[in-house]
């Protein structure tokens, strides 16, 4: 049976290029945010901040009125951005990707994206075709709407495209439109599961 041909592989920033900084906060300092019902109040407040409707700061706020975390807004973004650290395992082998437009899309809160890649010194356009910011796009992963944007401005249909995201729920998101995805554990896992795929 023939691998699929892949035209364009989409990574998601934080958990895949990048790792750390904003899912270990909410791990070690919004534990209420684990529950069945805090997760629903953060994922609200995620889709808010990611889409450009609220400020990081007004998000940050918000997380401290709903999960009293005691750290102000610039407190928060300091503690999330100076724990990100780039995977440079897999910044490394991206450029290996010849046959594909390699992108990104990220779910940002505010220019936390480009503050990220800036201070950990990833090549962005070395690496990427194209940069595909929520907070400026008004579009979100996993919703269906999101994913259509980028592949129209890709060129490529949606069995054409791999999407690399950390999040399982992402990844679900890209497969119901037809997408292949790759759940993002590390930089080896990746490389094994991408043999399945004619990119290299």
């Amino acid at each position: 049976m023939p691998k699929p041909q892949i035209k364009a592989v989409i990574f998601d920033l934080g958990g895949v290029v990048a790792h750390g900084g904003y899912l270990n906060f909410i791990h070690h300092y919004v534990k209420k945010a684990l529950t069945l019902g805090g997760h629903k109040k953060l994922d609200a407040l995620e889709r808010l901040v990611n889409q450009g409707l609220i400020t990081e700061t007004q998000f940050y706020r918000d997380i401290d009125k709903t999960f009293d975390v005691h750290f102000t807004p610039k407190q928060i973004h300091e503690m999330v951005v100076s724990k990100m650290k780039a995977d440079k395992s897999l910044i490394h082998f991206i450029p290996k990707l010849k046959k594909a437009k390699v992108a990104m899309f990220t779910n940002s809160i505010g220019h936390m994206a480009r503050e990220v890649m800036k201070k950990r010194r990833i090549p962005v356009r070395k690496l990427f075709t194209q940069v595909f910011d929520s907070s400026k796009l008004h579009l979100i992963k996993p919703d269906a709407g999101a994913y259509r944007f980028v592949l129209h401005k890709l060129k490529v249909k949606p069995h054409e495209a791999l999407m690399v995201d950390d999040r399982a729920a992402n990844i679900r998101g890209a497969q119901k439109i037809g997408m292949y995805g790759i759940v993002y554990k590390n930089s080896l896992q990746f490389r094994r599961a991408i043999k399945k795929y004619d990119i290299i």
